[in-house]
């Protein structure tokens, strides 16, 4: 089977930090005969060969489909997989058209019916249209959570056409014990794009409330963002907040082993792989109640959810653990073991797969 796949994640292209994405994807290369990658950019990139059977091709947005037909003219592929429903599945839909191929559309959020996604930024609307014209032109569709489902089937969407599989996470990366300074220090952790999804407003209002109850909270916060140089000049005066930037994804582990609390504070978060790096490291997490905190977390169990943009309610959930290292550890546990049963890096990778050649032999 012979795989083209269509994305905008430019860590592919050697751009950025990207954690497992390279090795995800160059397992998915190893099941199939040939994977190759355009991902769309605007910035200008080499071709990337990352195995004998797997290369990465930059697109430009603005000549995207003339590039990608004549790039398909030379290399035949049985089936065109696509990363999201927007600008990708806008050339995926083109090709399946042209060259009458199989064409899969991965779903890795909630866009449907989602007015905190909508609000985020202006140009979501149009996306939307986009989705909604796509998802009817896709053979089969990849949803990462089950809550997504009833939305497509709306639209249209066969049901046996939709597949539920979670991000591939490997979790034995990130398996471990709580660090000695658990116990001692009050570290908490978030690790995430420091962009308007994540709603850090009210991670900020939160983090002042557990300061006040917590006088020696220490409060790391990785990731990079548009928003992250405005962030830190506008809380260079609360010293408990620790702004880390980019940190290298194999050194995550030791972060969440050190944590005693993972928090997430999102208007907007389909699965939230973070969550099970977490778990992994048993580190209870508190995070507002989105589609992909909902679909991992086990409030009261493994965690709390609280509703979005409530930080009293999360300082409240927080102060709580903090407190109480004992239920905390109870709660780390538990998320471990519920990661370990239900998730998984084989387990995704394989459905993936087996999706991909379902959808080829389909009539």
């Amino acid at each position: 089977m012979r795989v083209l796949m269509i994305s905008t994640d430019p860590t592919l292209l050697g751009q950025g930090s990207g954690g497992d994405a390279i090795a995800r994807h160059l397992e998915y290369a190893k099941q199939v005969a040939q994977l190759d990658i355009f991902v769309l950019s605007k910035k200008r990139a080499n071709v990337r060969q990352l195995s004998e059977n797997c290369t990465v091709q930059p697109l430009s947005y603005w000549r995207m489909k003339k590039a990608a037909e004549k790039f398909f003219r030379r290399q035949p592929y049985d089936l065109i997989v696509c990363q999201d429903p927007f600008l990708t599945a806008r050339v995926g839909t083109h090709l399946k058209k042209k060259f009458e191929k199989k064409l899969i559309i991965h779903f890795h959020g909630d866009f449907f019916d989602n007015p905190f996604w909508l609000q985020e930024r202006l140009r979501h609307r149009y996306y939307r249209r986009l989705a909604e014209r796509h998802v009817r032109q896709a053979d089969s569709i990849r949803v990462v959570s089950d809550a997504l489902r009833p939305k497509l089937e709306k639209r249209y969407v066969k049901r046996e056409d939709i597949y539920t599989i979670p991000t591939p996470v490997d979790l034995e990366k990130f398996r471990g014990t709580p660090s000695a300074e658990r116990a001692v220090k009050k570290i908490v952790l978030t690790v995430g794009r420091i962009v308007a999804a994540k709603d850090f407003p009210t991670l900020l209002k939160t983090a002042v409330l557990v300061a006040a109850r917590v006088p020696q909270l220490e409060w790391q916060i990785i990731g990079e963002g548009n928003e992250l140089a405005q962030l830190r000049r506008q809380t260079r005066r609360r010293p408990y907040l620790r702004w880390l930037g980019a940190v290298a994804h194999e050194q995550l582990k030791n972060y969440y082993q050190q944590a005693a609390v993972f928090v997430l504070t999102s208007r907007n978060e389909s699965f939230g792989k973070v969550f099970l790096e977490a778990a992994m490291a048993q580190l209870p997490c508190v995070a507002t109640d989105t589609l992909g905190a909902r679909t991992i977390l086990r409030n009261g169990q493994t965690g709390y959810l609280a509703p979005i943009g409530d930080a009293q309610r999360l300082a409240e959930r927080i102060v709580y653990l903090l407190e109480r290292p004992e239920v905390a550890g109870q709660m780390g546990q538990a998320a471990q073991q519920h990661a370990l049963q239900n998730f998984g890096w084989e387990k995704s990778v394989y459905a993936i797969i087996q999706m991909w050649r379902q959808t080829v032999a389909h009539d």
